[in-house]
């Protein structure tokens, strides 16, 4: 019985569109034809894309230098999920944004004028709508475009992916050149503690101190044999000798125990030094650029075809539709 109601209801639905044939066909018509005409109306945007990985954020000195490292990360290597939610992050940063809207004046681009009350947001719309960033399903970020000019939405993908290496340069590089403004001035300030140590020590080997334990048993036996020969010259001067022993022994092997220990800091701090003074100065590139932007040739939007096949199954239900209420109130009425 249920079967028969669904076949008598499909029936009925058929013959009610068989019914208005005329009016849909002319409603879904002129939707054809408006959507034509719209999608014409709009002007077509270009998609340049660049795909790219992080390179492991490992300390290049750690890595190339050091001995004492036993991170496991290489240099040449690409970084992991982390890492590229890392750049993401960076990629919408102020920082980037302003040097790209600089570079390619885009307030001029996207016709927003300087005296408008709401030019930054905007332009904030407009950079949303039109660039895009995303993590692929294999861990690279993926840098896209769109825009009216070809050209230059492969240059922007390509200057983006620039600015990215260059503003995590900038930013490591700050870090690294204030650490190793510190470490310098620790390392020559400790040298310079070691050099008036070791001047001292000089000062007291003129003295005559120089090997306090092996002078005192050597000038011990001296004065012994000149006690027994009753030379009272050579007692003379070998008591003057333990008189300044005596006096400047003990500074001496304090100095000599604190030039041991600071040459051993000095060691240790010239290894930081040199580490230090290496990730100031490296340059190497933040990104592997696995796919450049291109200058694209075809056009990605608008769909035309998704636009005319939308609109027109939104015409034909709406003019269903309407007829079904229309239909539904006239009977009500007779």
């Amino acid at each position: 019985m249920k079967e028969d109601n669904a076949k008598f209801r499909t029936f009925d639905f058929f013959s009610f569109l068989w019914k208005y044939r005329r009016p849909i066909l002319i409603v879904t018509i002129v939707g054809i034809v408006a959507s034509v005409v719209v999608s014409l109306l709009i002007t077509p945007r270009f998609a340049a894309e660049v795909i790219l990985y992080p390179s492991a954020s490992s300390s290049v000195s750690k890595t190339l230098i050091s001995t004492q490292w036993v991170g496991n990360k290489d240099i040449l290597s690409f970084g992991d999920e982390e890492e590229t939610e890392r750049l993401l992050q960076i990629l919408q940063s102020d920082r980037i944004r302003k040097k790209l809207v600089h570079t390619f004046n885009l307030f001029e681009h996207y016709d927003i004028k300087p005296t408008e009350k709401y030019k930054y947001t905007k332009l904030q719309n407009k950079l949303k709508k039109n660039i895009s960033f995303r993590k692929t399903e294999y861990m690279a970020v993926r840098i896209r475009v769109l825009d009216t000019d070809p050209v230059l939405a492969a240059d922007m993908a390509n200057t983006l992916a620039t600015l990215l290496d260059s503003t995590i340069t900038v930013l490591q590089k700050e870090k690294a050149q204030k650490a190793f403004a510190l470490v310098r001035e620790e390392y020559f300030k400790l040298q310079q503690e070691v050099n008036v140590l070791q001047d001292s020590l000089v000062y007291l080997s003129n003295l005559g101190v120089y090997d306090v334990s092996s002078q005192s048993r050597g000038l011990n036996e001296a004065f012994a044999e000149a006690v027994r020969n009753n030379d009272q010259n050579t007692l003379n001067n070998i008591q003057h000798k333990l008189q300044i022993l005596s006096k400047y022994g003990g500074s001496s092997l304090t100095l000599r125990d604190k030039i041991t220990y600071s040459i051993e800091q000095l060691s240790n701090l010239r290894i930081k030094y040199s580490e230090a003074r290496v990730d100031a100065e490296q340059d190497l590139p933040h990104i592997y650029i696995v796919k450049k932007a291109e200058i694209p040739d075809k056009k990605a939007t608008p769909k035309r075809s998704l636009i005319v096949m939308a609109t027109t199954l939104s015409v034909f239900l709406f003019a269903v539709i309407l007829l079904l209420i229309m239909e539904a109130i006239r009977s009500r009425t007779e």
